[in-house]
């Protein structure tokens, strides 16, 4: 609950920033940059392979448990090993009402620590959120006591709102943080096969063509959670892409695809937790509004190399559409 109340505080910071500051001079150009793939991204995407691996081992100690409980959870918490620990009781869940029951109770049980605690931990948060997912999905949902649905609901309530409309509404819009304007699909081509995505300047304009939908692939290995994201519009149902051909004098820019029956190349997204924000990533390189525009009203959206954590133009509020 606390961890919800502090983003939406967070947001409302932010929007007042941004209202007080529209007259300063313009910031310094962040982190993130649009040139080719840096000896620092490189080091970004190894370091991430190399936590990935830290992960892996971590899962290993849990993943040796054979009967899980409250009082083991209790005894093996640590913060930095919440996404291994979650893992390893989400295993317990073999297809049967029993499993199901179990599995539930104590990721519950987990999620509830955590808050207690008020550690932080955004992998675990962006994970678990998937977790509940799945939960509500399954089939033996319906099986749970009235106690435990009841429980479930609740701590999704408390997750941050961007992970609440990327993974429990059926659309949601993208709001940059830095510019605090939304994303949208356009209908002005690049070519025959794609269209522009454009960070346009005005929140009143292109209502209908702002809102998203996600398609979610697991894509787990057998010590830990992986997901990919396909990030689709709403209405014309294109899916947005890294296009990593030269359009204009721009490269890496992220596109909308026209065709339904063939899927373009780099069209899977990681996404990961950022506080409240979201960042949607790909072999080295974010999803950012460009510093550079289309003109007077439209921005580029563009894969940046980085990892997007200190660069606003590169985190994404998933909120309502207003």
């Amino acid at each position: 609950m606390y961890s919800k109340v502090l983003a939406a505080l967070l947001i409302g910071a932010v929007l007042l920033q941004q209202t007080t500051a529209a007259s300063a001079p313009a910031p310094q150009a962040s982190q993130a940059t649009e040139e080719q793939d840096t000896p620092e991204a490189l080091a970004a995407l190894e370091a991430r392979l190399a936590e990935n691996d830290e992960i892996d081992e971590r899962a290993v100690n849990f993943l040796n448990v054979k009967n899980w409980n409250e009082k083991t959870i209790d005894n093996k918490y640590d913060p930095d090993d919440l996404p291994a620990l979650a893992y390893a009781l989400d295993q317990i869940y073999t297809g049967n009402a029993a499993s199901f029951k179990k599995m539930v109770r104590l990721q519950l049980y987990l999620y509830q620590k955590f808050e207690d605690e008020g550690d932080d931990n955004d992998k675990y948060t962006f994970n678990v959120a998937y977790y509940f997912l799945k939960m509500k999905k399954d089939k033996q949902y319906s099986n749970l006591s009235s106690d435990l649905k009841s429980k479930l609901n609740e701590y999704i309530s408390y997750l941050p709102p961007s992970l609440d409309f990327f993974f429990f509404q059926p659309s949601f819009c993208l709001l940059n943080r830095k510019y605090l304007q939304y994303v949208y699909a356009t209908e002005t081509p690049i070519d025959s096969q794609r269209d522009h995505i454009f960070v346009f300047k005005s929140n009143n304009i292109n209502a209908n063509q702002r809102p998203w939908m996600t398609k979610v692939s697991d894509v787990s290995t057998n010590r830990q959670t992986k997901l990919k994201i396909t990030l689709k519009q709403n209405k014309s149902k294109r899916v947005a892409y890294l296009e990593r051909g030269n359009y204009g004098g721009k490269k890496n820019l992220v596109a909308a695809w026209h065709s339904s029956f063939q899927e373009p190349d780099n069209y899977e997204w990681n996404v990961s937790l950022y506080q409240n924000q979201l960042i949607f990533s790909q072999n080295g390189r974010v999803i950012c509004a460009s510093g550079s525009t289309y003109d007077q009203n439209r921005r580029y959206v563009q894969g940046v190399a980085g990892n997007g954590l200190n660069a606003p133009e590169c985190q994404w509020y998933a909120k309502r559409c207003p």
